[in-house]
């Protein structure tokens, strides 16, 4: 194995340049003050207290229960969305038109409008989550089915194959893809919107504490609560999308 090969398994680049960003961190901190911009190692120990104290987990938690109700309720309309675009072209054209208004909306018109329809609740971050990753996720799967090789069709209806089973063995195959990449990117955005959602009128999760760190002037718990955010997503991909990744290519 070439020197270049062993830095590249050891991560050695990203690890120098993370070595870089944290130097120039640390020096910031200490010409601006830890108000505007908080030492490295502080937010280190900020994470390591939250974990001892066991606040960590109650926020996640709440924060991942919105995103699973909003994000799995646009999973599931996506589902249906990309079953209507596949059975009929005029129904996908109309699906086409209707995700490019919604990939068009701002995530603020959205929360504005889950406040006024549902107050201070928690169905206002679940709803905002809703309706910004449905277009992300909808917009992949029908994609997928436009994609279906429509030749693998008449080649199953030559076969005299069900239509069930020309679903199963060449349409899913086809759009399975698809739908996890929309899927990936999508949860990605759930977390996003979600937190941002949760500054208003809830009073647990993520965005909540952050903005609450704000409001009393402790800076380094909201670096901490940033640092909270990343760590969800890099485990998540590292735990459930990159195998999904992996056992959908041995799959396929």
């Amino acid at each position: 194995m070439s020197a270049r090969d062993r830095a590249g398994r050891l991560h050695l680049p990203t690890l120098a340049v993370l070595g870089l960003v944290l130097a120039a961190w640390t020096l910031l901190s200490r010409r601006y003050g830890a108000y505007v911009l908080p030492a490295p190692w502080s937010v280190v120990t900020g994470f390591a207290e939250i974990v001892r104290t066991g606040e960590i987990w109650g926020h996640a938690a709440a924060s991942l229960a919105r995103i699973a109700v909003g994000f799995g309720a646009a999973i599931c309309v996506s589902l249906l969305v990309g079953l209507g675009a596949f059975a009929s072209r005029t129904v996908r054209g109309v699906v086409a038109d209707l995700l490019a208004i919604l990939n068009s909306t701002s995530v603020f018109v959205w929360i504005v409008i889950s406040l006024i329809w549902f107050g201070l609740s928690n169905w206002a971050p679940i709803f905002t989550t809703f309706m910004i990753t449905l277009p992300v996720v909808a917009s992949n799967l029908v994609e997928g089915v436009a994609s279906v090789d429509r030749r693998l069709l008449e080649m199953g209806d030559a076969y005299r194959l069900s239509a069930r089973e020309q679903f199963t063995s060449i349409v899913v195959p086809s759009t399975l893809p698809y739908l996890v990449a929309g899927t990936k990117v999508g949860f990605g955005l759930a977390l996003k919107v979600s937190v941002v959602a949760e500054i208003f009128g809830v009073t647990s999760g993520i965005g909540y504490v952050m903005n609450y760190s704000r409001e009393i002037l402790a800076t380094r718990m909201v670096f901490v609560w940033a640092l909270v955010m990343i760590l969800i997503m890099v485990a998540t991909d590292k735990v459930l999308f990159d195998p999904l990744d992996r056992r959908l290519a041995r799959w396929r």
